[in-house]
């Protein structure tokens, strides 16, 4: 599995057991950050950046069992985790493990995944479409259907990889199933064929993979991944307006009201401390969503994105309430577990800022959403976060997109001849 331009890898080390591990913020090493030069990128991108496809909190659970079960027993399992570690050591490549080998803590099991380089993507720096711990895949045009857009092979597997540990975590009541040898095969079967896509040859022994610039879009001030949403030509997306906004009710009477639509409400422990984290939706925001995510109310004065998607059927302000409702408990779990994953001291020192995350699974649709966060209170009582929901809108198969010409083409076809 190695190149001629790749030194073959030693022998893969045992992972270090301690309960030492290395903070998230500092995850990569030399060779990968070094790896980017070996690229020319497009001039927006700058010096580029490093993403993730399984997130690094995903990957730290991975290696948290791996640490913990590599000298345990039975030996059915023991071999299994073993085979799992040294396809992982192997792919990582020697200039990635002799880093890990001399990083504090040496031979981290968390240093070693979060620098896989076939788990991460060369992008742009800081898009708007950050997934959080949600899988960030790369895409490529589906060329038996136009506007469609597939996993390319490597993200397929990788995905797979990923939902075969979701699943054991979600086993015995969210406590996780790690003890089974069959969970591990299925993982080294899995990461074994992410590498078998991988385009070798335009790798060319370099340490990372390739970029892929097809797949961002740039505004001039911000940059978006296209991930696997269905993009709509202009003339069929005409139809789509113009079907949806026939005798369409008006929406004005909810501009601006802070009138609550949707609430939703979490809990967790953190530090000793219960945090109970609350989420609102307002009716303001449902108008919002409405006149910058669907068919029937969209106004298309506003300023364009590089892509804009819509909820399919949202015919009336009921049905985009409706949506809320069902959306606002996944927010809330979203948004409690980023905070909690931010690595701080306490929940005092969590930032009062905006929570902007895209491609996160919320019950049966994926969405992007903005939360505004306007109050942290640590009391000796426990701590109550509340967030102000600012805008929701679909991503991947739960509403098609439109990029920003085909939109503008839309909105002058619609002003030219109304209905």
């Amino acid at each position: 599995m190695t190149t001629a331009a790749q030194p073959a890898n030693t022998k893969a080390l045992a992972p270090n057991t301690g309960s030492v591990v290395p903070r998230r913020a500092e995850w990569a090493v030399g060779p990968i950050t070094n790896g980017k030069a070996k690229y020319a990128f497009p001039a927006e991108w700058r010096e580029g950046a490093l993403h993730h496809k399984i997130s690094k909190e995903k990957l730290a659970s991975v290696a948290e069992q791996i640490a913990l079960l590599y000298t345990g027993r039975p030996e059915p399992l023991q071999k299994a985790v073993r085979a799992f570690w040294a396809l992982c050591w192997e792919l990582a490549g020697q200039p990635v493990t002799a880093a890990v080998k001399d990083a504090e803590p040496k031979v981290s099991a968390h240093r070693l995944l979060w620098n896989l380089p076939i788990n991460l993507s060369l992008g742009p720096k800081s898009p708007t479409t950050d997934p959080g711990q949600a899988f960030d895949p790369d895409t490529v045009p589906d060329p038996q259907h136009p506007g469609r857009r597939l996993l390319d092979g490597v993200s397929a597997k990788l995905q797979l990889l990923e939902q075969r540990w979701d699943l054991a975590s979600a086993a015995n009541g969210g406590q996780g199933d790690f003890g089974s040898p069959a969970l591990w095969n299925d993982l080294t079967t899995l990461l074994r064929e992410a590498h078998e896509a991988a385009d070798q040859a335009a790798r060319a022994g370099r340490l990372l993979y390739p970029p892929m610039p097809e797949q961002w879009l740039y505004d001039g001030t911000s940059h978006l991944r296209k991930g696997s949403t269905e993009f709509l030509s202009a003339a069929v997306g005409e139809q789509r307006f113009r079907q949806a906004r026939l005798n369409a009710p008006s929406i004005a009477a909810h501009k601006d009201s802070a009138n609550p639509v949707a609430t939703a409400q979490v809990t967790t422990t953190y530090r000793g401390k219960t945090v109970t984290l609350t989420v609102t939706i307002t009716a303001g925001t449902v108008h919002h969503v409405g006149e910058r995510h669907t068919f029937t109310f969209f106004d298309f004065t506003g300023r364009p994105r590089p892509i804009t998607t819509l909820w399919p059927a949202a015919p009336t302000f009921a049905a985009l309430t409706t949506l809320a409702g069902q959306l606002a408990p996944h927010l809330a779990r979203i948004c409690l577990t980023h905070l909690v994953d931010l690595e701080s001291a306490d929940a005092a020192d969590w930032p009062w800022e905006d929570i902007a995350l895209g491609q996160q699974p919320a019950g049966e649709h994926c969405v992007y959403f903005l939360g505004g966060v306007e109050n942290i209170d640590d009391g000796p009582a426990g701590v109550t976060v509340d967030i102000d929901i600012k805008t929701f809108a679909p991503n991947g198969a739960s509403g098609p997109g439109f990029l920003k010409p085909d939109l503008a083409a839309i909105g002058t076809a619609l002003t030219a001849r109304p209905q």
